[in-house]
């Protein structure tokens, strides 16, 4: 078991502190006024919210990399509504 503090946590998690303290929904342990986080818990909460396809890590399926479908998406902004592919 590691306990992180909110630093350590925001930089294992790439995100900033302000976010650690926004999201609730991510698995936190308080002790009196101060929040840590377990690595454990922390590693299996990515894992469950990961996005498959998404990165380099998309979805290995015996042979090889499988890439995801890519998705079409078109910007809000009249001046830039050309088709985006990413």
């Amino acid at each position: 078991m590691t306990l992180l503090t909110i630093e350590e946590a925001a930089r294992f998690l790439r995100l900033s502190k302000r976010t650690l303290y926004l999201r609730k929904e991510i698995p936190r342990v308080r002790e009196g006024h101060r929040i840590l986080f377990l690595k454990e818990d922390l590693e299996a909460w990515i894992l469950a919210h990961r996005e498959v396809g998404g990165s380099p890590a998309s979805m290995v399926i015996g042979i090889g990399l499988v890439d995801a479908p890519r998705r079409t998406v078109y910007h809000r902004s009249p001046a830039l509504r050309t088709k985006v592919v990413r």
